[in-house]
């Protein structure tokens, strides 16, 4: 809340301005989250309608065929074939590493991780693409300075690409070659204080597909933490996430495992507040002083965003104040040395000081507009919640680790501003129209959501079935998947 406007200020603005006319019924009239809302209800009905009317682009082919099971589809896929494809389209360490889309085309975190998800899915050798294109160091690369992953190295941090590059690194047992507290500290900042959606990029507008691209990461490190915790530190053999990924030889293994222990070690201590390294910067906060990330989220609360709002109003006023201030007396030294050579120079700096306090003016306006959306955002919503009215099984809560986001603003979001009537569908955000893409990643983000904070806002009728949170398809399917390629080779 600057005097500058730019595109983004003015689309926040407007896009706050119909989040909270979306929620101030319920702060206004103290409308409790009752799970007979029906401004809470899924609309599966109208939802499978919308994708029936046929889609504009196939989604991935290999989750097409795991979700629809059985052998007829499963025997489609010429694995060796596609094996072999994928080998192709690694880039080599030498040359740089990562993934080819497809044959000439561009080279990011995307290619990563739909190699390894398809090789998940048909069981086919991760660690073989893995090494070919040095994907590890790749992704690490793709890092940035915000703690994110970018599509490319030197790129800004992405939620899609974050997640693709966290889910690749998973997939390989290596997830803890990554900075997953900076990780961490850079999704969790990315969920919107009005709204309860995640954004992608920093200071962007929130995006309900974000909602499982952002919202999906922490179900993988909430598995990762869990796993790290049932291994001894000091005797841990392999990274967190290894269950995935194929036996690495023992000189691998033997390089990794004193590093990824240790990394994870840090992590976990950070998450549980169990002390950690006292001397380990990677831990201090963005004001200097160390801190576990447990304290750090903890400390979100109280820091409300009415009182940030608040005391900003307070600092434009203050300088407003000021600028009026030395415009009334730059204009009595102008009007004083009227006609003489002074005059004009005086002149020019008054209109300057009245002009600035205009723009001052037009801040403090809109620091109230966006103090009276915060009366109506999320967390002011679900403050007078009675009840979600629902539970699930949630990995972060059987983990026994601290839910690291918001999970109730964000399925509020999805519910009352994201679903499109009446024809059904989901979509980007208010005043946009649904789309199939937008569809299908506002219901895997309120899926994840559900099954990893164990909370179902608005009721059991709004529980959807469990993805796995590496490949997102239906759970059950994927097993049965695995469990048929397992036969075909003779594997128990």
């Amino acid at each position: 809340m600057d005097a500058l406007d730019t595109t983004t200020t003015v689309d926040q603005a407007d896009l706050e301005r119909r989040v909270a006319a979306a929620y101030k019924r319920h702060t206004e009239v103290a409308v409790g989250l009752e799970a007979q809302d029906d401004d809470l209800v899924l609309k599966r009905q109208l939802h499978a309608k919308y994708l029936c009317g046929g889609l504009g682009q196939l989604p991935s082919a290999v989750s097409t065929l795991v979700t629809l099971g059985g052998a007829d589809a499963l025997q489609v896929v010429d694995r060796p074939k596609l094996h072999s494809f994928l080998l192709r389209m690694c880039v080599g360490p030498e040359q740089g590493g990562g993934m080819t889309m497809h044959e000439g085309g561009e080279v990011d975190v995307r290619g990563c991780y739909c190699a390894l998800a398809a090789c998940e899915m048909l069981l086919l050798d991760k660690a073989a693409v893995g090494e070919a294109c040095g994907m590890i160091d790749y992704i690490r690369h793709c890092q940035s300075h915000e703690g994110g992953i970018g599509g490319e190295p030197w790129n800004e941090a992405h939620g899609g690409y974050t997640f693709c590059g966290l889910a690749a690194a998973v997939l390989l047992g290596k997830a803890q070659a990554l900075d997953l507290d900076g990780l961490l500290r850079w999704a969790v900042r990315c969920q919107g204080q009005v709204e309860g959606g995640f954004m992608g990029r920093t200071n962007k507008l929130v995006d309900g597909c974000y909602s499982f691209w952002q919202g999906g990461a922490f179900p993988l490190l909430a598995a990762l933490l869990a796993e790290q915790r049932q291994q001894p530190a000091a005797t841990a053999s392999a990274a967190p996430g290894s269950a995935r990924s194929a036996p690495a030889s023992p000189a691998v293994a033997a390089a990794d495992a004193a590093a990824a222990g240790a990394a994870a070690q840090r992590v976990l201590s950070l998450l549980l507040d169990d002390g950690g390294d006292e001397n380990d910067s990677s831990s201090d906060s963005a004001d200097g002083a160390a801190t576990s990330l447990t304290e750090w989220v903890a400390r979100l609360p109280h820091l409300s965003p009415q009182a940030a709002a608040s005391q900003r109003q307070q600092q434009l006023q203050k300088q407003l104040d000021g600028v009026v201030e030395a415009a009334i007396e730059a204009e009595e030294r102008y009007t004083a040395a009227a006609g003489t050579a002074a005059g004009g120079p005086l002149q020019q700096e008054a209109l300057a000081l009245l002009e600035q306090a205009s723009e001052l003016q037009k801040a403090c306006v809109a620091c109230q507009q966006h103090l009276e959306s915060l009366s109506s955002a999320a967390p002011a919503v679900l403050g007078q919640a009675v009840s979600s009215g629902g539970t699930a099984e949630g990995e972060g809560r059987q983990a026994q680790l601290p839910l690291l986001y918001d999970a109730a603003a964000l399925q509020l979001w999805l519910l009352k501003c994201c679903q499109a009537g009446p024809r059904g569908g989901m979509r980007d955000k208010p005043g946009k129209q649904p789309d199939y893409y937008h569809t299908c990643y506002c219901l895997s983000g309120l899926s994840s959501s559900q099954h990893y904070s164990g909370m179902v806002l608005g009721g059991e009728q709004n529980l959807l079935v469990a993805a796995d949170p590496v490949c997102n398809v239906v759970a059950v399917r994927l097993e049965a998947a695995q469990r048929y390629f397992r036969e075909l080779e003779g594997q128990p």
